[in-house]
């Protein structure tokens, strides 16, 4: 099948035409491991999705481009947004707004799975990038490059 361009309806920008997939239990797209389902080449700048299986989780922090969403599949996560906070179980779905600060953790002793996603897409990039990165000063060069900020935390509610 053929790359042609496009145009994108909803930004007037131009992009070749994607491509569909499907990825079986234990695949991730190409170029990253297996926990990223969706990336920004593979959804042509629309959407991150990746697997989770973590006992942590995100500091205090706030995005200026992209909006933050979750999905618990297993295992129970506290989410805080601005003055909002929430314990997420299973089959839980959270969305964080471009603009508000927030942080997450898992609950307890505990592990979770989860999707985290982001549209538009960057953080599989981010994490990447972020991850690799030698110092806490890289680390904040490379949060400040994908408009990402990291604060101090909020007082407890």
């Amino acid at each position: 099948m053929g790359h042609e361009i496009i145009s994108d309806i909803d930004t007037g920008r131009e992009r070749e035409r994607l491509e569909p997939y499907m990825l079986l239990p234990g695949e991730g797209v190409a170029g990253f491991d297996a926990s990223v389902k969706a990336s920004r080449t593979s959804t042509g700048g629309g959407l991150s999705i990746i697997e989770s299986h973590t006992k942590g989780g995100a500091p205090w922090h706030v995005h200026t481009r992209e909006d933050e969403y979750f999905y618990v599949i297993e295992g129970m996560i506290i989410v805080r947004c601005g003055e909002d906070m929430w314990e997420a179980g299973p089959r839980s779905f959270v969305f964080l707004p471009r603009g508000i600060p927030h942080g997450w953790e898992v609950a307890g002793e505990g592990s979770a799975i989860l999707l985290m996603m982001t549209a538009p897409a960057m953080l599989e990039e981010f994490l990447r990038e972020f991850h690799a990165a030698s110092s806490k000063e890289i680390r904040d060069q490379v949060a400040a490059a994908y408009g990402l900020t990291f604060l101090p935390a909020p007082a407890p509610l």
